[in-house]
């Protein structure tokens, strides 16, 4: 094969078919998503410990679990939440951490440790969840026939819940609303006291008498048989007349004497409803590499299983929906886009349709099938970013060939060579972005490797495919997508001398760089990748104390004045004591997204003593919502200075909301121990307590299939008051009952609901609404704010999460400064000529300020839309002005000559996505929006400078060479 030549056909043709077939193959069996999920990898460790208080929990449960975890490699940071009943502990590991071999480690380090743990604990779990995701989809249970929402309730616990679990990719599933049926066994204290039985007898009663056991193997004939024993309760008179021994009266009696014991149902302590009505709701949470598609097929068909008479499946929201209509909105944009060029096409008239559009589309085809074969064989998830390294392709693609191709500025062999000089700059261009953020960075190198190989497609496909299908072998493409011009007319830019337009441009070229980093220091930066969906969360905050009747009562009030509001599809609301979390759908347009939040607030207005707050899964991609978290040394310090520093916050300018998130103390009964009785553990009154007014569960009941909580309670006449504390008959060792009131002494003290930790300290955090400040510099007004407010050992400091994606303005400049260099590079590799090089980059650099400078000063924000546009706003500077450098080395100009069929050939492909895409594709519409700005202000920006090179280089032109170029006149534009 002759060097000057690409591959024969039948080798391209071999190779197009394979890509053909294993694309094919692998774009079926890939996951798809919207865009990549930056976030770290993570373990969560949960541990319940049932009937236990949040302190108790910290100090037996987390801090224990912190000092053995902690030591584990490759851990940033540790955060812990300890709370009545259940102590959580999230690790968050470095980007390049082995989650599997991690959880092996961390289940090693509690196996060392579980046996100091109190009985009463359960086993610890380690999941590879986030506790701080939201649900990938919300199903909503409801009955059509007369059934209760507490048998709605059991099938979703007993059967839904767990086929649910049983999906590959589901880490939890929670259920809300409804009633959850136990077994209730309310013992009356005067009959316990007149038959000298102790409430531990009853409890261990329950529990020896309701197991099933192996207790001995038997060999018989050359065989081990194993005996059990089975002894679970089969129905409620097995409780009923459970005997229990009473030395007193000399013979055993029953349970039924001395307590009621019937089917109940658990306190009611939360709900689910769904625009007012009460319905059962099952929340499903993804792991972290997980297929949302599938998981989503596999729920569908799970709930048309189950789906029977009488029970009817609402699947109220859907991730993979998101997901499905996005790229369906992307397919409708593509089909517009044929039809367009297809149209100006067929007006034109002189062209060739059949292969116009067929170039195009084996161009878009192959491109995505290449794609999707390489993410298939990496094992990644196709993305938004691979469908925009398909755009970026076919913008590069355009700049080229109306810059090389068309106007035949190279001949065949420099247009492969320059072809592959530029498409390795494209991924390097995005390699300093690790400085900004490394795992935004990672996806975009991605992004722009993938943007890379397009750009070599769609050469390919167009010298083989276009080219080779010409009756001639005449470079025809340019009369498909170009209206010829008449005349070529170019503006030459040069000056003999110095003079006041050149002393102007240069003074320019100094100034510009300097307004774009000040505009850059000024703007807010968030390079991070958003996803606009249409739902809206909200949280429903009211005082600790405040019990669930008036929590529910609060949110009935706010539920109806969101449903009213005509922007609102559904709401759907999770209440429980002092708390409720709502995900209200909205209807989607054009004009509603950034308004609907003011829109919802208006319509619920205040609602005292409760706080209710809405906000977006974006806005903390945004930076909307600044994290600070306040660590100290003391829990109660800090429940002291937090507020008062929120209250600060709140009254700085620019700032709109502040939340606290985290309850303060509530109200609490304390009892004080008067003396410590030898013949009375202090264990013994706590478990006689607990269970005389809250209940204790015993064991567990089968009924008809369903897992029942055994539950032990005292009567309610027992439970009226504190007061009845008093009147508490607790028996000791010796067998004597003496009242448990003499033991103590009450006294109403605060107590925290919730125990927060970071790395090992005590910590509590706010979220700040803002959209005048940047995270840094929020953190540092915030610190020299409130500096008289904290306590000694006490500091403020930026989330996690946001200070990894907010960096610092040195790192953004660095980064600026990084690119521009590489361009400069660029320029020397490929001219091999330094000072034609600078002159060059003065002409890209001098565009590049005012543009990024116009841009940040209008809309202070460098976000990943602009991230990504300016890179590929630079590439196409480099390829407008390499294209004129044969011209250049002959005449020391820059040619000013862009086609206007390339502004009709880019509004043709870029429109329609510009107009017709929905919010998911924002930042599509913000990078394609600057290219094609950019291309428009490259007709009067784009600038030749000239310099004296006097004894650095040597003069290029003479007066003679400018005289004869110009026919002795001065040329300008």
């Amino acid at each position: 094969m002759n060097e000057n030549r690409l591959p024969s056909k039948i080798t391209t043709q071999m190779i197009i078919g394979a890509v053909l077939l294993f694309g094919v193959i692998s774009a079926f069996m890939l996951n798809y998503s919207l865009f990549p999920v930056v976030k770290n990898p993570a373990l969560s460790i949960v541990v319940d410990y049932p009937g236990t208080d949040a302190e108790t929990v910290e100090n037996t449960i987390t801090i224990p679990l912190e000092n053995q975890v902690s030591t584990i490699g490759g851990i940033s940071e540790i955060r812990s939440t300890s709370e009545k009943g259940k102590s959580l502990i999230r690790l968050d590991f470095e980007n390049d951490t082995n989650i599997d071999v991690k959880t092996l480690e961390i289940k090693e380090r509690i196996e060392t440790i579980i046996n100091t743990f109190p009985k009463e604990v359960r086993k610890p779990r380690v999941l590879n969840f986030d506790p701080n995701e939201m649900p990938i989809a919300v199903i909503s249970l409801n009955a059509t026939d007369s059934r209760s929402l507490g048998e709605l309730r059991a099938f979703a616990d007993s059967i839904v819940k767990k086929d649910i679990e049983g999906i590959n990719g589901v880490s939890k599933v929670t259920v809300s609303g409804g009633k959850i049926k136990e077994i209730l066994i309310s013992f009356d204290i005067r009959k316990l006291n007149s038959y000298n039985i102790r409430l531990a007898d009853i409890n261990e009663a329950i529990y020896f008498n309701n197991r099933t056991s192996t207790i001995a193997s038997v060999e018989e004939k050359g065989g081990l048989y194993q005996v059990r024993l089975k002894g679970k309760f089969s129905k409620l008179d097995d409780l009923v007349d459970l005997p229990i021994s009473s030395p007193d009266i000399g013979k055993s009696i029953t349970l039924g004497n001395v307590a009621n014991i019937q089917n109940s149902y658990r306190d009611e302590d939360s709900t689910y409803r769904v625009n007012g009505n009460q319905n059962i709701g099952i929340y499903v949470y993804k792991k972290y590499d997980a297929n949302i598609l599938s998981i989503s097929s596999e729920i569908k068909k799970t709930v048309s299983h189950l789906s029977q008479d009488g029970t009817k499946f609402d699947l109220l929201y859907n991730q993979a929906d998101n997901i499905r209509n996005t790229y369906f909105n992307l397919i409708c944009i593509i089909a517009v886009t044929i039809a367009i060029l297809f149209f100006a096409a067929k007006k034109k008239g002189n062209i060739d349709i059949p292969k116009f559009i067929g170039t195009i589309l084996s161009q878009l085809i192959l491109s995505f099938l290449l794609i999707s074969f390489i993410h298939f064989i990496l094992k990644k998830d196709f993305d938004l970013l691979c469908v925009l390294s398909i755009y970026l392709s076919f913008a590069i693609w355009i700049v080229f060939y109306f810059n090389f191709i068309q106007n035949h500025t190279i001949d065949s062999i420099g247009e492969k060579k320059l072809l592959l000089f530029i498409t390795p700059s494209i991924p390097i261009l995005f390699f300093p972005g690790i400085l900004l953020n490394n795992t935004v960075a990672v996806n975009l190198i991605r992004m722009a490797i993938m943007t890379s190989i397009g750009v070599l497609n769609n050469y390919i496909v167009y010298k083989y495919f276009y080219q080779n299908l010409s009756t001639n072998k005449l470079d025809k493409f340019p009369t498909i997508i170009t209206i010829p011009e008449k005349s070529k007319t170019q503006s030459v830019l040069y000056e003999p001398q110095k003079n006041k337009r050149d002393l102007i441009l240069n003074f320019l070229l100094i100034i510009m760089p300097i307004v774009m980093i000040f505009a850059l220091i000024q703007s807010s930066k968030e390079v991070y990748f958003n996803v606009e969906d249409d739902r809206i969360y909200g949280y429903v905050e009211l005082p600790a104390d405040s019990n669930f009747e008036y929590t529910d009562e609060i949110v009935q009030k706010i539920e109806s004045k969101l449903v009213a509001n005509p922007n609102v599809k559904d709401v759907i609301s999770q209440v429980e004591p002092s708390h409720a979390f709502l995900i209200i759908n909205y209807h989607k347009s054009f004009f509603s997204s950034d308004s609907i939040i003011p829109s919802l607030n208006q319509s619920v207005g205040r609602q005292n003593p409760a706080f209710c707050y809405f906000t977006k899964e974006s806005d903390l991609g945004r930076m909307k919502e600044v994290s600070l978290d306040i660590v100290g040394q003391s829990h109660s310090d800090l429940n002291k200075s937090v507020p008062k520093i929120a209250n600060l916050i709140t009254n700085l300018p620019g700032i709109h909301e502040v939340i606290l998130n985290f309850k303060q103390p509530r109200n609490e009964l304390q009892l004080d121990l008067n003396n410590r009785d030898p013949l009375l553990q202090n264990s013994e009154i706590g478990s006689f307590l607990r269970t005389v007014v809250q209940g204790s569960v015993i064991s567990k009941y089968n009924e008809n299939n369903n897992e029942l909580d055994i539950r032990v309670r005292a009567s309610k006449e027992f439970r009226d008051s504190e007061k009845q504390l008093n009147k508490f008959l607790i028996k000791n060792n010796s067998g004597e009952f003496s009242s448990i009131g003499s033991s103590f002494t009450q006294r109403e003290t605060l107590s925290p609901i919730k125990f927060f930790r970071k790395n090992k300290r005590p910590n509590l955090s706010i979220s700040v609404r803002t959209d005048s400040y940047n995270p840094n510099t929020l953190l540092k007004l915030v610190q020299n704010s409130s500096q008289t407010l904290l306590n000694n050992n006490e500091r403020i400091e930026l989330n996690h999460r946001i200070e990894k994606l907010s960096k610092s303005n040195t790192n953004f400049t660095v980064y600026i400064i990084l690119i521009l260099l590489t361009c400069f590079f660029f320029f020397i590799i490929y001219t091999e000529s330094l000072k034609t090089s600078f002159i060059y980059f003065c002409s890209l650099l001098f565009f590049y300020c005012i543009f990024a400078s116009i841009y940040l000063i209008i809309f202070k924000n460098y976000d990943i839309g602009f991230h990504i546009g300016s890179v590929i706003v630079l590439i196409s500077l480099l390829l407008h002005i390499l294209s004129n450098f044969p011209e250049i080395k002959r005449q020391n100009t820059i040619p000013i000559n862009i086609n206007w069929d390339f502004y009709l050939v880019a509004i043709a492909l870029f429109f329609p996505l510009l107009i017709l895409s929905t919010p998911e594709l924002n930042v599509f519409k913000k990078v394609f929006g600057l290219f094609m700005i950019s291309l428009i202000l490259s007709r009067f920006l784009l600038i030749h400078f000239n310099f004296r090179f006097a004894n650095v280089f040597e003069k290029v032109l003479s007066t003679n060479n400018i005289s004869k170029i110009s026919g002795g006149k001065n040329v300008r534009r």
